[in-house]
């Protein structure tokens, strides 16, 4: 919140209404984004997908080429916040586009909130100072809330692996919720237009301080299980954790290789792909890997995947030395990723640069009118997501002060 009181000036006729310039860090700007553009689900282009990676940019690009315009990072609850680097220090180093995963476990905790405590509200604080953060930023990113929900290998999952289900608390209808309240505080508005949406959806008013709005597409949530359920019972079925249409920006899916040869889950890809067309939502590969086997089929199927399907974006999991994961030890698929994958990159959309903004507020005087000559005093309040570096007041005879 802004205020500053304005001196006082002695004008000879009846004050109006004044138009103020806020005059803003260079590094940001603001603006107004059109009321429809919630309701416009944009692509990557015609392009191709955006690339990314997790780990290490310099040293996958040296890998394959690949100039990434996502870089993922993955965070435990609070992280950002109450430990580890904070977020306006963090998204910086995972330009051009962030791509943010958040967790449940904590900085010394395997589960430092469960999906029932976020639905409840208990995680508003970390969410609040998220949406800031992503506000200040200003630029394209995306932000991926407990992904691979169908994984019994994650806390947040609704089963254990012997296929038993857990408590209410993770159970997949809990976790709606949870994924619904994130997206609505994320998003963010007004604290009562927040709360109200909230409570359409039975859940309880944000718990804390003001909100800031992040429209679509420039912040992009996404929502991504695995393409195969772990385990394979009905009540884990990816499906069940969905949220609805309206509480995600993109859907996705991770998909992996374990086995020789080309033994990953496609069916399931698939049909998460069809998912998201029937949703209406462009569909990502948020994670895809080769663990322990070099295996040019996966990486020949992946590159064919995306030259024939609509995606926004694919990330490889990951680049980082000793990781069963990195290619390093895989150089036949190290290659074909070269050649296949890396000339697939699309460039960066409009959506990942700063949103221009412009803010125009009125002012009235007071007093608002009297005889000559009239001392008049205005204050001036704003809710913006940056400092303010001065205020300029501009006035109907041209001066200003």
């Amino acid at each position: 919140m802004g205020k500053h009181r304005g001196q006082r000036r002695r004008i000879s006729r009846r004050i109006g209404l004044l138009l103020l310039a806020l005059m803003l860090a260079a590094s940001l700007t603001f603006g107004v984004a059109r009321a429809g553009d919630k309701n416009v689900r944009l692509g990557a282009g015609t392009a191709g997908p955006l690339l990314g990676i997790t780990g290490n940019v310099a040293r996958f690009r040296s890998q394959t080429g690949q100039a990434s315009s996502v870089h993922h990072a993955f965070l435990g609850w609070e992280q950002g916040l109450s430990y580890g680097s904070t977020f306006a220090a963090l998204f910086p180093t995972l330009g051009p586009i962030p791509m943010i995963h958040l967790g449940t476990e904590g900085q010394s905790k395997p589960e430092a909130i469960t999906p029932g405590g976020i639905a409840a509200g208990q995680g508003d604080a970390y969410l609040i100072a998220l949406n800031r953060a992503i506000a200040v930023w200003n630029k394209g990113i995306y932000v991926r809330p407990l992904a691979e929900m169908n994984n019994s290998a994650n806390a947040w999952s609704g089963y254990l692996a012997n296929g038993r289900p857990k408590d209410a608390a993770h159970s997949p209808a809990t976790y709606r919720k949870a994924f619904a309240r994130i997206y609505v505080i994320l998003h963010g508005g007004s604290a009562s237009a927040v709360s109200a949406k909230l409570s359409q959806l039975g859940l309880p008013p944000v718990q804390g301080g003001e909100l800031l709005s992040n429209a679509f597409p420039r912040l992009r949530i996404v929502w991504s299980p695995l393409a195969s359920d772990v385990p394979r019972v009905a009540g884990n079925a990816a499906a069940l954790y969905y949220p609805g249409p309206g509480f995600v920006d993109v859907d996705g899916g991770s998909i992996y290789d374990e086995r020789l040869t080309d033994t990953a889950p496609w069916q399931g890809l698939e049909k998460l792909y069809a998912s998201a067309r029937s949703h209406g939502k462009p569909f990502s590969v948020p994670e895809w890997g080769l663990a322990q086997v070099d295996d040019p089929a996966f990486v020949q199927h992946m590159c064919t995947f995306l030259k024939t399907h609509a995606t926004e974006v694919a990330v490889f999991y990951e680049s980082r030395p000793g990781s069963r994961y990195d290619l390093e030890s895989k150089p036949k698929s190290r290659a074909l990723y070269r050649e296949c994958l890396t000339p697939l990159a699309g460039p960066l959309p409009a959506w990942a640069g700063a949103e221009p903004k412009v803010i125009a507020l009125k002012l009235t005087a007071s007093p608002g009118s009297g005889p000559a000559p009239l001392d008049v005093q205005f204050s001036v309040a704003a809710r913006l997501s940056a400092p303010i570096v001065r205020w300029q007041l501009v006035f109907g005879d041209g001066s200003d002060t």
